[in-house]
């Protein structure tokens, strides 16, 4: 007799199951962070614990009993069981806000120190074309150096031509007009001498 009356409960629980629970299409919710949530088998506290879920675990929505304000969930080791609604929140905790941010922190450390290490890599490259540039700047510096003092060199000898050339016109010129009083002088002697 307990045998029946156990197995017309049973029946009669898993045909008001579905009366109760309204399916909800997956969705992730979290426990809520300030609580440790006890889980249990049937959707009440008229249940068994399963299990304990601490603040932040993530859960699958799989369905709700919006009379008695609980949520069928499953975990991320495919276990299936029930919750009080209020102790969920679809919004990530902080605890999992915190653990994400430290995950990116510690990927932008990483990230941080792998571009040091490119830069000084860089900078010992640029070191020897550091020194090559130097030695270039001071070759650079003597050839103005050169080039001023062939100015002044080339000014000079231009300066020195042209007084040469002037002084050589003037010799020229004046040997013309020594010539030409000679010559000048010696043929006015010979008309004399014809008359």
């Amino acid at each position: 007799m307990k045998n029946k009356l156990l197995s017309i409960l049973c029946l009669l629980g898993l045909v008001c199951f579905p009366v109760f629970t309204k399916a909800v299409s997956a969705k992730s919710v979290y426990v809520y962070d300030k609580a440790k949530l006890w889980s249990r088998t049937g959707p009440s506290n008229q249940f068994k614990v399963y299990l304990k879920l601490l603040p932040g675990t993530r859960l699958e929505v799989i369905g709700e009993n919006t009379e008695t304000g609980f949520t069928r969930v499953r975990d991320v080791k495919q276990r299936e069981f029930w919750v009080k609604s209020d102790f969920l929140t679809p919004k990530p905790t902080a605890n999992i806000l915190l653990d994400d941010a430290l995950s990116k922190m510690d990927k932008l450390s990483k990230q941080h120190q792998t571009n040091i290490q490119a830069l000084e890599r860089k900078i010992k490259t640029m070191q020897p074309l550091e020194n090559i540039n130097q030695k270039l700047q001071t070759k650079i510096a003597k050839m103005n150096i050169e080039i001023e003092q062939l100015k002044q060199s080339n000014s000079a000898m231009s300066t020195r031509f042209y007084r040469d050339v002037f002084f050589a016109g003037g010799v020229t010129i004046l040997a013309g007009m020594l010539f030409g009083w000679f010559f000048s002088s010696r043929g006015r002697k010979r008309n004399d001498a014809w008359s």
